[in-house]
């Protein structure tokens, strides 16, 4: 029965197995090829993990104190995440470990008319960035207060710091520099809260009279300021109604969602992954869901245990610390700073993962080109976080509009699993109908059984939140569709002229909108690969020039951007390509790839423009009364070139005409005229010698022919020629069948 069976291949998955051991460990020092399994988990555990600060306390708060009820309520959300949402987010990390967010994976893999969700899923992943910066620079503040009381009425001030100085952190050394901070911030956070909150459990069995100190720490929290509302322990539910009872679960629930927040940010971290990818990704998502359930359990289970309130502005975890460690112990200063650097961290999550998400949305063609580089997606976000902080002020005023953003993250993700396209399954070798698709699709159905349900909890217990998040998308949504149909530059009077003159070569390109930009992009991507993989195979080594000096001949004759280079070695860093975003653009891109045989051409017909220079230059030199410049130049054309045919070469030297080149095309062709200035020498000493007879007079009693026998350059060897001929045909054999890293993604027939 496909419920019971697995979509992927038996062979496949006992090889990631045998590699799971190294993949758990990989990347914790930075080393291999990509992040393992516990690098991946810290990286992301400021984002996700940070939640275990104050889950708890909105999961009681939203139960209206009653502990018993945000209990159940969050075990309703635990089995909705593990046995929904998780097997649906693998699955789509198996499809297409590389695309990361929502967004881009319905790009990827969804048909045709599902697209509209990547718009949508844009817009909501941006709020919900902006508010992970909100929602964790206040909890920072807020456990900073905890060190240092007397700080309470520098709350707002602090949280605006926090937020610019992870921001300045990123931009300064560049989203991808910062993933040691994360790392090292996420590894003891992590490691510290399974040990402390393991602590809080065994102290809660053993220990429930540390409930007579709950009222004193609340009240002295209260007294110093840095708790501003508490929400009382109410009595046992039982005598409650069943609506009521069910008004307060499911207010607790919309509430306690909220620590899930951050689990989306898991794909969008694995693409740098160590392979196989899907392996490092599906594991850290079991193990962090299992993170996230399990010490929400430890949490409340203690507080109810212990009876603790809901106390806004100081975390009952903390509470919890300071039953278990006592007031002012090494341990809980150690507790405060770890959770108070792990919240300042959590904006990582927010600004890398909102930064990428733009970046995806501008390579597509719906943002400015600006956003493709992660800093500028990070100041953005920043701005818009700075101003909402002081008019937010609370964890609990955002978490409402801050739940909305993953669980429309985690709904679109599983129907887009759930509707994946054949084409998508036959890449991974699963055959549409059979059991493997029919397991996979499941889980995607799984997926949006629970996302569905969670976002009904929302809508029906956050209402008030709506107009302000479908609005605010709304308006994202609309920029998005006014950038990629071109925006202000369709109507600019002087637009069509500046557009025509920018094509050409070395102008920079302007485009008529948003779509065509991503498309000319995705040429460059094609073109830029193919080059090289010309480089890699060996193909341009004939030419004997740099490959800087080749790529900028490249750049200008193909208008390529200098970050089209930059994003390509990147690509091949990780031993991958730079994939394109969407169907339409991976379309563009293998048609420029194709172009193998033009790009070659290109780089020869300025090869021979070089050499041709030098022929006609030089061969003035030699032009006498028995030698027209003609027959100089073509045995000049015979040495030079002695396995093309002489007609050939001949004809396009016809067409030679010496012009003032352009700097990166000159730069090429000049290091052609110097290879054929430093190999006549070699090549001509035959032919030299008999002009130089005949300029002597010396030559009259010679054969005719055998001057044509000397002027004619002698053949190579027939072994070399056998062997030239044998590595040109393998070379070609290599150009045309697709580079190294085709692999990674299928090739679309012509």
């Amino acid at each position: 029965m496909f419920i019971l069976k697995g979509y992927i291949g038996k062979e496949e998955r006992r090889t990631a197995d045998r590699k799971l051991l190294r993949l758990m460990f990989e990347g914790l020092l930075l080393g291999g090829t990509g992040l393992g399994v516990l690098a991946l988990i810290f990286e992301i555990a400021a984002d996700a993990f940070s939640v275990v600060a104050y889950q708890t306390l909105l999961a009681i708060k939203g139960a209206q104190g009653h502990h018993e009820i945000a209990m159940l309520a969050f075990a309703a959300l635990s089995i909705l995440l593990f046995f929904g949402v998780v097997p649906a987010y693998k699955a789509g990390a198996y499809l297409k470990p590389n695309t990361g967010g929502s967004g881009p994976l319905v790009e990827a893999i969804a048909p045709r008319q599902m697209r509209f969700l990547s718009w949508a899923g844009t817009s909501m992943f941006f709020i919900d960035a902006v508010l992970t910066i909100n929602i964790s620079s206040i909890s920072a503040s807020d456990v900073t207060l905890l060190i240092l009381p007397e700080l309470a009425p520098w709350r707002i001030f602090l949280a605006e710091f926090y937020a610019f100085f992870i921001m300045a952190v990123l931009v300064a050394v560049g989203p991808r520099r910062a993933v040691p901070l994360f790392l090292v911030g996420g590894g003891a956070f992590t490691i510290f809260t399974v040990f402390a909150l393991s602590a809080v459990t065994i102290s809660a069995i053993s220990q429930p009279q540390l409930a007579l100190r709950v009222p004193a720490i609340v009240a002295g929290l209260e007294e110093s300021g840095v708790v501003t509302h508490v929400v009382s322990v109410a009595r046992d539910a039982a005598p409650l109604s069943m609506a009521l009872f069910f008004q307060f679960f499911l207010r607790s629930m919309s509430s306690a969602m909220l620590g899930f927040s951050g689990y989306e940010v898991i794909p969008a971290s694995g693409k740098h992954a160590a392979r196989p990818k899907w392996k490092v990704i599906n594991t850290a998502l079991v193990l962090a869901a299992v993170f996230l359930i399990v010490t929400g359990i430890m949490q409340l289970f203690a507080a109810t245990a212990w009876r603790i309130p809901a106390t806004e502005g100081y975390s009952t975890l903390l509470i919890q610390y300071e039953l278990v460690f006592g007031s002012g112990t090494t341990t809980l200063t150690v507790a405060g700073v770890l959770l108070a650097l792990i919240l300042l961290l959590a904006q990582g999550g927010g600004y890398v993962g909102g930064a990428a998400v733009a970046a995806n949305a501008a390579r597509l063609g719906r943002l400015p080109r600006q956003f493709e580089n992660d800093r500028n997606g990070v100041i953005v976000i920043w701005l818009a976080a700075a101003i909402l902080i002081p008019f937010i002020r609370t964890v609990t005023t955002v978490e409402a509009y801050y739940a909305f953003g993953f669980v429309s993250a985690f709904a679109i993700t599983s129907t887009t699993v759930f509707f994946v396209r054949d084409d998508i399954l036959r890449q991974r070798d699963i055959q549409p109908g059979s059991d493997e698709a029919k397991a996979l699709r499941f889980a995607g159905l799984r997926g949006m059984i629970a996302s569905y349900l969670m976002a009904i909890v929302l809508v029906t217990q956050k209402t008030e939140a709506l107009p302000p998040i479908i609005i605010s998308a709304t308006l994202l949504t609309l920029f998005q569709l006014f950038v990629y149909y071109g925006g202000l530059q369709r109507i600019l009077p002087a637009f069509g002229e500046e557009l025509r003159a920018s094509w050409r070569p070395g102008r920079p390109r302007l485009y008529a909108s948003g779509r065509e930009r991503a498309l000319d992009e995705a040429r460059q991507h094609g073109i830029a690969e193919v080059v090289e993989h010309l480089i890699e195979i060996g193909a341009l080594v004939k030419f004997n020039v740099d490959s800087e000096r080749i790529r900028r001949l490249v750049s200008y004759t193909y208008n390529i951007l200098p970050i089209t280079w930059i994003e390509t070695e990147e690509a091949h860093h990780y031993g991958e390509r730079f994939e394109e975003p969407s169907e339409e653009l991976e379309r563009a891109y293998w048609d420029a790839y194709r172009r193998h045989a033009e790009v070659l051409g290109t780089i020869e017909h300025y090869s021979h423009y070089g050499i041709f220079a030098f022929v006609d230059k030089y061969s003035h030199n030699w032009v006498g009364p028995e030698r027209p410049e003609s027959e100089v130049q073509r045995a000049m054309i015979r040495a030079l070139f002695p396995r093309t045919p002489l007609e050939q070469v001949w004809e396009e030297f016809q067409q030679y005409n010496w012009d003032t080149q352009p700097e990166p095309i000159w730069q090429f062709c000049r290091q052609r005229y110097i290879w054929a200035k430093d190999q006549w020498p070699n090549v001509s000493g035959r032919i030299t010698t008999v002009w130089t007879l005949q300029d002597l007079g010396l030559a009259k009693d010679v054969d005719p022919d055998r001057l044509n026998e000397i002027l004619t350059p002698r053949p190579l060897p027939e072994r070399l020629e056998r062997q030239l001929q044998k590595y040109e045909r393998r070379l070609s054999d290599a150009v045309f069948r697709g580079g190294p890293l085709a692999g990674n993604s299928a090739i679309p027939e012509e």
